[in-house]
């Protein structure tokens, strides 16, 4: 790995816990919304349940003790200890996707950021949160988010409601 691999790939270095390990802050150094390469700083706060993201990470940074703090935070094989490349992390999802039958254009580079924005909208945070969590500096997270059925029908039917009393 060369010189140019810390600027662009996560790696032991880009996590630290805080707040007594209750929660992670991870550090891009690389994103679409960080052009000049300055970093962001994310903070995934520990859910306590089963898929608690800090709970991994704490028993991901156990074993990897033995490796230096500037090693691939994640790596591809055993043996091999490629790290994760933004390709890899497309193209797993999508090969699950398509042996789940979910077809071959499910998941794309921002499925991630997508699923984010529209579980964030389904929990009912609102839409400057979202931007925030995301690190949007525009509205683009708005053509994100999709709402259930329900939630539209709601909305109709708020419409509806508000139409009609505006004609009385």
């Amino acid at each position: 790995m060369g010189p140019a691999f810390n600027n662009w790939f996560l790696t032991k270095s880009s996590v630290r816990l805080i707040d007594n390990g209750k929660h992670i802050e991870l550090i891009l150094l690389a994103s679409n919304t960080n052009p000049f390469r300055k970093g962001i700083q994310l903070i995934i706060a520990g859910s306590q349940d089963g898929v608690c993201p800090v709970r991994a990470m704490k028993q991901l940074l156990a074993i990897n003790t033995h490796r230096p703090p500037r090693a691939p935070l994640f790596c591809i094989g055993r043996a091999e200890q490629q790290p994760f490349t933004r390709e890899h992390a497309v193209q797993k999802p999508r090969e699950l996707g398509i042996q789940l039958g979910l077809g071959v254009a499910t998941w794309h580079g921002h499925s991630f950021r997508r699923g984010a924005a529209i579980w964030a909208a389904e929990v009912g945070i609102l839409e400057s949160q979202i931007q925030t969590l995301g690190h949007w500096r525009s509205d683009t997270y708005k053509a994100y988010i999709e709402y259930c059925q329900e939630e539209r029908i709601s909305l109709s039917e708020g419409f509806q409601s508000t139409q009609r009393r505006q004609e009385r």
